[in-house]
């Protein structure tokens, strides 16, 4: 490595550390107050596989049972403080894997540090203390262990697919299929090169040739073997068949037709999306790039995956964004027997940094400012009013979805929370607590007197607020910033 590498290398690690510590949100989202109380919960009944914090008698499946230990006893030892400072360093390892693994097998220090940067803005708004946060990393390190399978045929790399495997596993049920979804470009980019490479297929002006890597790797048969095995590691957890069952009870519930992050893509919405689809069109109409088929692969099923949900943006930030940099560094194949790559300046690459270590300071003065959790999203005050003035031994709550999870980390027994495939039928095997919910302002007297609702927290501008207010059958109780509590007084008759 010449100096002026070295420099870039040693540039890049700051820059991503910089910009990783300044775009950690500081304020916590609805599923860090559930994991921590899950957590807890775990340490003294074990996996019961019953829910304790909804007055449902509801069963749970803890999905991210591992992680939520893990946050409980962070947080148990050193509070909010604790858990922002572990998602920052958890932040900061996606960020330099990321960087490393595209050195490595990019073989681009200019191109690596680019589509770095680019990975962690867009991963900034994912940047909290959620199960998310570690299996992008273990999706990254997995991506990068295939890649060096089937170049070495080392068999540690085996057994770090089998450890990421039984790791998401236990720490993020929900996505354990992804594990196999991403090994799917490699095996059938390596079967239909074996198959025009032993049938001597002619494709049609050779095009598909002419753009497409068709070179097939003996050392494939390792990774069919490694995703054969892989199949039963999920029997390895204390939740039974969860990792098979979560997603496609998943798809069976309604979650996706009411949760943002769950909705189809709007194109038009999404800058991230089409300014990827733009970038990678690029190479492809303007170049004779040559593309490894498993990349192309991969690109095109995440961005099919992303039109599906909103939420698999995150792969398209992290595994698409590697794809992406390979297709711009193998331009320079296209003339030599070397990637492409820029060589910068010292002086270049210093100014660069400071000019991001400026941004970065800019970036973290506004967010160090948020409080961990914030009081305009969730009723702070008001709940510390209903513990003074109410006897919560008595009350029955209704609430809103959107802040359940800071209720039950008050120690309130919820309606609902973000949880949501617990009050899914699918899941709870009962009824759908969750359409309920969101169908709030057309049902709400049969709701009300089905479970003997004493009092109601919602917010201020809903229309269930509007409808209550305007009803000689509830009283406000209290208002404090966008929340409004009120108490049902009885002789409610709608429907």
């Amino acid at each position: 490595m010449n100096n002026n590498k070295k420099a870039l290398a040693f540039f890049g690690i700051l820059i991503i550390i910089c910009l990783c510590i300044s775009f950690t949100t500081k304020s916590f989202q609805n599923d860090t107050f559930y994991t921590i109380k899950i957590g807890k919960d775990i340490l003294k009944y074990g996996i019961d596989m019953k829910d304790h914090y909804s007055w449902h008698n509801l069963s749970y499946t803890y999905p991210h049972w591992l992680y939520d230990i893990i946050i409980y006893l962070l947080y148990s030892k050193f509070k909010f403080s604790g858990l922002y400072i572990f998602t920052i360093l958890c932040f900061i390892f996606i960020g330099l894997l990321f960087f490393f693994m595209n050195i490595k097998l990019n073989k681009s220090y200019f191109f690596s540090i680019l589509f770095t940067i680019s990975s962690i803005m867009m991963l900034a708004r994912n940047a909290t203390t959620r199960a998310q946060l570690f299996t992008y990393f273990l999706f990254l390190l997995e991506v990068y262990f295939i890649e060096r399978l089937l170049s070495s045929s080392n068999k540690k790399y085996i057994v770090g697919l089998f450890i990421i495997c039984l790791l998401i596993a236990n720490l993020h049920a929900a996505v354990w299929p992804f594990y196999f979804i991403l090994m799917l470009p490699y095996l059938v980019s390596q079967l239909i090169s074996y198959i025009v490479g032993k049938y001597k297929l002619k494709i049609r002006n050779n095009i598909f040739i002419k753009r497409f890597d068709l070179e097939y790797n003996n050392n494939v048969k390792y990774l069919v073997i490694v995703f054969i095995i892989s199949l039963f590691i999920g029997l390895i957890t204390p939740i039974g068949f969860t990792p098979y069952t979560y997603f496609i009870k998943i798809m069976m519930g309604n979650t996706m037709e009411y949760i943002e992050e769950h909705k189809p893509l709007v194109l038009i919405k999404n800058a991230f999306v089409w300014g990827y689809i733009f970038i990678l069109l690029f190479p492809l109409i303007f170049t004779k790039v040559k593309i490894k088929l498993s990349d192309a692969f991969m690109i095109f099923g995440l961005l099919f995956m992303t039109f599906l949900s909103v939420r698999h943006i995150s792969f398209l930030a992290t595994v698409g964004m590697f794809c992406l940099c390979r297709v711009f560094c193998s331009i320079g194949l296209i003339k030599s027997d070397e990637y492409l790559d820029f060589e910068i300046p010292l002086w270049g690459s210093f100014i660069v940094f400071i000019t991001v270590i400026i941004s970065s300071m800019i970036v973290y003065n506004v967010n160090s400012k948020s409080d961990f959790i914030d009081d305009y999203l969730y009723p702070v005050e008001m709940v510390n009013y209903m513990y003074d003035e109410l006897d919560m031994k008595k009350v029955k709550l209704y609430n809103e979805y959107d802040f359940g999870s800071y209720l039950l980390y008050r120690n309130i027994d919820v309606y609902i929370d973000s949880r949501s495939d617990l009050y899914t039928e699918p899941f709870n095997g009962k009824f759908d607590i969750f359409d309920e919910c969101m169908n709030i302002s057309s049902n709400y007297g049969r709701v009300f007197n089905k479970y003997d609702i004493t009092h109601i927290l919602t917010y201020k501008d809903t229309y269930l607020s509007q409808i209550l207010a305007a009803s000689p059958n509830y009283d406000v109780v209290h208002k404090e910033g966008r929340f409004v509590l009120y108490e049902y007084l009885g002789n409610d008759e709608e429907e």
